[in-house]
């Protein structure tokens, strides 16, 4: 049961995720979000481009085995999405949008650590090379053994560890948008969203 004051802290965070770009963030139960091997095993058959260019991608991250061990030990789950139009995240503005959603996936963590919990991690979605890097060869991390570029920023995807984000929409009481329509005239219509979460 939450006290009043984790009550308070959670619903504080919630706030953050909106206050920083999100357009709605919920708590979920844990026992919601659903992990299968076959959506991460989609990461190499058949292959993503992205499949060992960073280390928020396999196969530098633990997997679905991983993040059920983690799970195990998580009591509050923050999810968060950001709606835009299809035609934004499909146009060239596309690349600010998930930086956008690692970064507010990665301000939520680092205000639940303030506020005490300290496990707090974060996810969002597509490789950070991509997303923040691509402009360089390597991932720093992966290629020189260095620090990651963007620390405070970059986020691991929940792809490659079999999050089914269907399911965690499905948590949140919210309709999956993930839909582009093209209106014949090579335009693309409609609305889309990104999402991340957070465990606490």
């Amino acid at each position: 049961m939450q006290s009043n004051r984790t009550t308070a802290t959670l619903q504080k965070l919630l706030r953050v995720a909106t206050d920083f770009g999100a357009t709605d963030a919920v708590l979920i139960p844990v026992d919601k979000i659903v992990v299968e091997d076959g959506l991460a095993e989609k990461c190499t058959r058949p292959r993503c481009i992205n499949y060992g260019l960073s280390k928020s991608c396999p196969p530098h991250v633990g997997g679905p085995e991983a993040i059920r061990k983690r799970l195990e030990t998580v009591d509050f789950a923050i999810f968060f999405k950001i709606e835009v139009p299809s035609s934004i995240l499909y146009s060239g503005q596309g690349r600010e949008l998930f930086q956008l959603l690692h970064e507010t996936a990665a301000r939520i963590e680092q205000e639940a650590v303030k506020m005490g919990f300290s496990g707090a991690r974060g996810y969002a979605g597509n490789s950070c090379k991509k997303v923040f890097c691509r402009d360089f060869l390597e991932c720093r991390v992966i290629g020189e053994s260095g620090q990651c570029r963007n620390p405070d920023r970059a986020r691991q995807s929940m792809s490659g560890f079999g999050i089914n984000v269907a399911k965690l929409y499905e948590a949140a009481g919210w309709p999956f948008k993930n839909v582009v329509h093209d209106n014949g005239a090579g335009a693309v219509t409609g609305m889309s969203s990104l999402c991340g979460l957070v465990l606490l």
